[in-house]
């Protein structure tokens, strides 16, 4: 058994249609001539007892830099003897004014402060949060 058919096609519908087949077939895409960097994120950690990050000028230099995506403050060692006057100077102070130098400046990490003391600065301790900082997350899975 043989089947033939036939498909009659116009001429003037297959050119358009070749036309359009050998155009696309040249058309890449979008290219950029730029080469695209590569971002990394930096940890800058810091203790109670030094905040020579604040005012060394380090925190704006790594912002400039267009291959840092991020760069995160992080809180070290133990910050339990902060009460809550404490805890208000270091976020004017300090973080604040860092966290206002650039987009690219976050902060990260927990701050294990005494009990309590976060909860009579409440919009310190809720801006603190906003900008990615937790407060002793260690104690909220205890019951």
């Amino acid at each position: 058994m043989k089947f033939a058919k036939t498909i009659p096609y116009k001429i003037k519908r297959i050119l358009p249609m070749l036309g359009i087949a050998g155009a696309s077939l040249f058309m890449g895409g979008c290219e950029k001539d730029e080469p695209i960097t590569p971002t990394r994120d930096v940890e800058l950690m810091f203790v109670k007892e030094d905040f020579n990050i604040f005012e060394s000028g380090v925190i704006r230099d790594l912002a400039e830099q267009p291959d840092i995506r991020t760069v995160y403050l992080v809180p070290d060692g133990s910050w339990v003897a902060y009460g809550h006057l404490n805890i208000y100077d270091l976020v004017n102070d300090y973080l604040r004014p860092a966290i206002n130098i650039s987009p690219k400046v976050r902060g990260k990490g927990d701050f294990n402060f005494w009990p309590g003391a976060a909860s009579l600065v409440p919009q310190d301790s809720l801006w603190i949060t906003q900008q990615g900082w937790t407060i002793n997350s260690h104690l909220q899975n205890q019951r």
